[in-house]
C-alpha cells in the first residue's frame, strides 16, 4: 500500500479531520511530527540510483520509497536532550533540519507545501510584490525603519501597521501575532528605527474574502465582522463573524492562479478585502493557514478537497 504522510504537530484539529476522512476512504496514513526527531525517533536511509531509500520509525513507521505525497502541516520545531549543552543542541537541531527535512524534501512526491517553497512564500514583501506582477490590487505599502519614510508616506491620513512575519511562539508553544492596528504620522518617533515595519494604506472593507486554494480548487468565504476589533483585524474576535460563500471574479481567479505558480504553492490560504465598491485587494497569502472553522461555519468541503489531493485524485 502507498502512505500519505501528514507531518504536522499533535494538537491539529485540521490535520485530525483530514486523517478520518482518508482512513475512511481505505488510505493508509502516517503522521509524524519533526518534533519528535532525534529524541522519539529514528531516520535510517541509504542513497540509490532511485534517490533515498529506508525508514522513518516513530509511533509508526514508514518506508520512504512507499510515500505517494506529503502533507507539511505545521510540524513542531526539532527537540533535544535537554540536559545538553546549548552550543551541543543547537548544532544537532541544525543538523537534524538539514538531514531529515533534506531526505523527506527529496522525495518525488506531490507536496501540500513543499517547506522550501512554504518558507519562501512566508516572506510577506514576495507576496506583495508577486501579487502586484500578477496583476492583483495590493494596498500601497511601505516597510521602513526611517521615521521620516514612515511619516512622509502616512502625510495626514491614518494607515495601517502589520506584522511582518507569522508571530513568536509564546509561553506553551502558542504563536503569538501582531495585531493590525491604525497608526498616524504624529505617533511615529524614533523607535521606528529599531527593526523593520510594515505600514500600508487604510482600505475600506464592505468585507473579508478567506479564498482557500487546494490545487486548481478556490474555494472563497466571506467573513462579516460585526466589531470594531474584527473590521480592523477579523483575527481578534472570531465571534463576531458570520460566513458566507461567494463567487471569484474570474480576473481575481486569473491573479491567483498566477501567484499560485510563482510562488509554487499547492495550498495557500489567501485574504482579500473587498470594498464597497465591489474590488477586491490582496492582503495575503498563508502557505500553512489555517481553514477547518470555515468547512465547519461555512459548510464548504474543504476537508474532502485535502483528501483527494493528498489522494492524488485533483490536479
Amino acid at each position: 500500500m502507498r502512505t500519505i504522510l501528514i507531518l504536522t504537530g499533535r494538537d491539529d484539529l485540521t490535520a485530525d479531520a483530514v486523517v478520518e476522512e482518508l482512513v475512511k476512504r481505505g488510505e493508509t496514513v502516517v503522521r509524524y511530527d519533526t518534533a519528535d526527531f532525534p529524541t522519539a525517533s529514528r531516520l535510517a536511509v541509504s542513497l540509490t540510483r532511485d534517490g533515498w531509500t529506508g525508514s522513518l520509525a516513530g509511533s509508526r513507521t514508514v518506508r520512504l520509497e512507499s510515500v505517494k505525497s506529503v502533507w507539511w502541516r505545521r510540524p513542531g520545531e526539532f527537540r533535544t536532550p535537554a540536559d545538553w549543552p546549548g552550543h551541543a543542541r543547537a548544532l544537532a537541531v541544525s543538523e537534524a533540519r538539514s538531514g531529515l527535512l533534506g531526505v523527506l524534501g527529496s522525495l518525488p512526491v506531490r507536496w501540500i507545501n513543499h517547506p522550501s517553497r512554504d518558507a519562501a512564500a512566508n516572506y510577506k514583501p514576495v507576496q506583495l510584490a508577486v501579487a502586484a506582477r500578477c496583476g492583483l490590487a495590493v494596498p500601497r505599502s511601505v516597510i521602513t525603519s526611517d521615521p521620516e519614510h514612515a511619516r512622509t508616506f502616512m502625510g495626514d491620513d491614518t494607515v495601517v501597521y502589520k506584522g511582518l512575519g507569522g508571530g513568536v511562539l509564546g509561553p506553551g508553544g502558542k504563536r503569538r501575532f501582531l495585531p493590525v492596528a491604525l497608526v498616524s504620522g504624529d505617533q511615529v518617533d524614533d523607535g521606528v528605527s529599531g527593526t523593520a515595519h510594515l505600514f500600508q494604506e487604510h482600505v475600506d472593507k464592505a468585507y473579508e474574502v478567506r479564498l482557500t486554494v487546494i490545487g486548481d480548487r478556490m474555494f472563497p468565504v466571506a467573513i462579516h465582522a460585526d466589531s470594531e476589533a474584527a473590521r480592523l483585524d477579523w483575527r481578534t474576535d472570531y465571534r463576531s463573524h458570520t460566513y458566507e460563500v461567494v463567487g471569484i471574479p474570474s480576473e481575481i481567479e486569473k491573479g491567483v492562479r498566477r501567484l499560485m505558480d510563482e510562488l509554487g504553492l499547492y495550498f495557500g490560504a489567501l485574504d482579500f478585502a473587498v470594498t464597497p465598491a465591489g474590488r477586491w485587494v490582496f492582503f495575503e497569502v498563508n502557505p500553512s493557514g489555517q481553514w477547518h472553522w470555515l468547512a465547519v461555519k461555512a459548510a464548504v468541503p474543504l476537508v474532502e478537497a485535502m483528501a483527494d489531493a493528498l489522494q492524488g485524485e485533483s490536479a
